[in-house]
């Protein structure tokens, strides 16, 4: 079984990736062209963390040869800096900042990868494939003068297709392939501000006459280059805002628009007709041209930043909303990356719904994760001290939360990373991070500024029972009431790992490094000690639905005690020892008869009391580790989040049947 990605005979119902790496300053490739087999559904690929996203934007058309709409490759090793699907749409061509190029089956299960080959020195910054789908270039950076910045290979085998001039400073970061015969590549420089022509195979430099191919239409460094998709056209943007359209055989500069944003312009794209070409700016908008047998008209504005902001802007666009990518999907709709991470879906002129969508979630590792089922809703936070509202019942972003002050659009609550969030016993949610401060929304979702706590020390764990909360610090317990501390911290000889709250708030239990579990009552006052249940610190704790039962796991074991019987061992330890690093979430079913956990070993196990000897073991469910876990309360679905910032949802109910009776 491979580990590229959630393997496909596992019963995941949905599945929410992360959202694209973005640096400031700098485009972000994202594509929309999905290839022949996909036809016109609306797929798009793009580089996050260390994976790579292929998703249609609408989840009833699914990938090739898969019943999921959404793809998680995780091949690569590094952080992933573009992503490319093959012209056939069978294949994918994916970099990382490493400079590791890897070329991957799209329409196969288990994702076997073709070619991987070290092919620069340091980071692939764009790709591009032929119309036949047997050549790739690419172009990033090289960290000597002896090494490459640009390169042509044959797909398969990585041979050499030519030799390709490099740029200024050994930095290119687009690169365009005419899609048909004669072919020509393209290519971008960042600081030389020229693009450098080729024809081929094997590829090599078109000299210069009379000004054609023309070099040096920009008078600054090239953010990306694209020919239209019947190879007539290639344009080209650059950070003097400006944007070339070319002829695609002869390169001859047949339109030059100037001015075209008032910030630097990092992306263009065309559609599938080749009628319009869509970019993105640091200004904040992106915009919409009509191309024609006369030239290049501007044809729409979308002022993306302001749809964010929710207000006009006056000045310079925020940071968060300068707009780094954009791309045509197979079926028409336009879509741009904020440098802030979020997608934005842009109506087309004319269209009956005119509002830009804003498709939201994380980019960053997800760090704490807590579950409202009495209002279908949760929320997680991340190591960027973001945090993220979400329906449960169709496991969709609804938004991210506001700080108080959000000018920048950067959506940065905590100034640390969060590490634990917790569903109040008012509906209202609690996170906590290692800036040592608690932060409550009001139900309706918006930070409440007037409920920030100061926790006095780095917290590590935080849970809510009744209206009592406890949080777990290096120094000790925090004990509140109503989201309010009632007491300085509880002092403890042990470093809280793990805590949970019974649901009348009378009890809280505690993990700790020194492998043991306390109980104290809602003062803080010390009431039973379990000491010899395990040999590793308890790093998890979950309480069964009716109370009765306490369920502890540590780096191996999951132990379940029974809370009326003194906290004698139902399940002790070396029974249920299968994880291989510590165990960070359980979840109890609904009618618990199951309980599921969730570790940094990548997997999530499902237990039966019942059929101690049995297990469910889901491998390779969320690279890093699995943050939360929890069952929805109707069945048995099962609703996880990582460090990879994806949420999945499963549907264990068939699994559980055929291994548990």
């Amino acid at each position: 079984m491979s580990n590229s990605c959630i393997p496909s005979k596992y019963p995941v119902t949905a599945q929410v990736p992360p959202l694209p790496n973005t640096t400031r300053g700098e485009p972000c490739p994202l594509d929309g062209n999905a290839g022949r087999i996909n036809g016109e559904k609306p797929i798009l690929s793009y580089a996050s963390g260390k994976l790579v996203v292929v998703q249609s934007m609408d989840s009833e058309q699914k990938l090739p040869n898969s019943e999921a709409s959404v793809l998680v490759y995780r091949g690569h090793q590094h952080a992933t800096s573009c992503a490319k699907v093959s012209t056939s749409g069978t294949y994918v061509a994916s970099g990382d900042t490493r400079g590791k190029f890897r070329v991957w089956a799209l329409d196969h299960e288990e994702h076997l990868c073709k070619l991987e080959t070290q092919a620069l020195s340091a980071s692939v910054r764009d790709i591009a494939w032929d119309g036949e789908s047997k050549r790739i270039v690419f172009g990033g950076e090289r960290l000597d003068n002896q090494s490459e910045c640009a390169k042509a290979i044959q797909w398969d085998t990585g041979v050499t297709q030519g030799t390709l001039i490099q740029h200024l400073k050994g930095t290119c970061c687009a690169v365009a392939f005419k899609p048909n015969r004669p072919f020509r590549i393209v290519t971008g420089g960042k600081e030389d501000g020229k693009c450098h022509f080729y024809k081929g195979p094997p590829f090599a430099k078109m000299p210069v006459e009379n000004n054609v191919p023309n070099e040096s239409a920009h008078g600054k460094g090239i953010n990306c280059v694209r020919y239209s998709s019947n190879g007539d056209l290639v344009a080209s943007v650059s950070a003097d805002k400006s944007l070339c359209v070319y002829d695609g055989k002869t390169l001859e500069l047949k339109q030059k628009k100037e001015n075209i944003h008032t910030g630097n312009v990092y992306a263009c794209a065309w559609n599938k007709t080749n009628d319009k070409i869509v970019t993105a700016s640091a200004d904040g908008t992106c915009k919409l041209f009509k191309a024609s047998a006369s030239g290049i008209e501007e044809e729409h504005t979308w002022k993306v930043a302001e749809a964010q902001l929710g207000k006009p802007i006056d000045g310079k666009a925020p940071k968060g909303g300068l707009q780094l990518g954009c791309a045509f999907l197979g079926d028409g709709t336009a879509v741009s990356v904020s440098n802030n991470n979020q997608l934005t879906i842009l109506p087309m002129p004319g269209s009956s719904d005119g509002e830009i969508k804003i498709v939201t979630g994380h980019n960053a590792a997800i760090g704490g994760i807590a579950f409202d089922h009495k209002n279908d809703v949760f929320y997680t936070g991340d190591s960027d001290g973001i945090l993220c509202k979400w329906n449960l019942k169709d496991l969709k972003a609804l938004k991210r939360i506001s700080p108080t002050t959000n000018d920048d659009l950067d959506y940065v609550v905590h100034k640390g990373a969060i590490n634990g969030l917790t569903i109040l016993g008012d509906g209202s949610m609690m996170s906590v991070g290692w800036d040592d401060t608690a932060y409550c929304t009001s139900k309706s979702g918006s930070l409440d500024e007037a409920k920030k706590v100061d926790i006095t020390a780095q917290p590590t764990c935080v849970a809510t029972g009744g209206d009592v909360t406890a949080i777990g610090t290096v120094k000790g317990l925090m004990i509140m009431k109503g989201g309010k501390p009632i007491g300085d911290l509880v002092s403890t000889s042990y470093t809280s790992q793990a805590v949970c709250v019974s649901s009348d708030g009378k009890t809280i239990y505690v993990g700790g490094d020194d492998n043991k579990i306390y109980a104290y009552d809602a003062s803080g006052k010390e009431q039973h000690v379990i000491a010899d249940g395990h040999l590793k610190p308890v790093h998890s704790l979950a309480l069964s639905n009716n109370g009765k039962m306490l369920a502890a796991g540590d780096t191996r074991d999951v132990c379940v005690y029974d809370v009326s019987d003194a906290y004698k061992p139902l399940v002790g330890k070396s029974k249920w020892c299968f994880h291989l690093q510590k165990i960070t979430s359980l979840s109890w079913s609904p009618d618990d008869k199951y309980l599921a956990s969730g570790g940094h070993d990548d997997s999530i196990f499902l237990w039966c009391l019942e059929k101690k000897m049995k297990r469910v073991h889901y491998q390779y469910a969320h690279r890093g580790g699995v943050v939360g876990l929890s069952f929805k309360k109707d069945g048995l679905k099962l609703v996880s989040a990582g460090m990879d910032s994806c949420v999945v949802e499963y549907d264990v109910s068939k699994d559980v049947a055929a291994k548990f009776g």
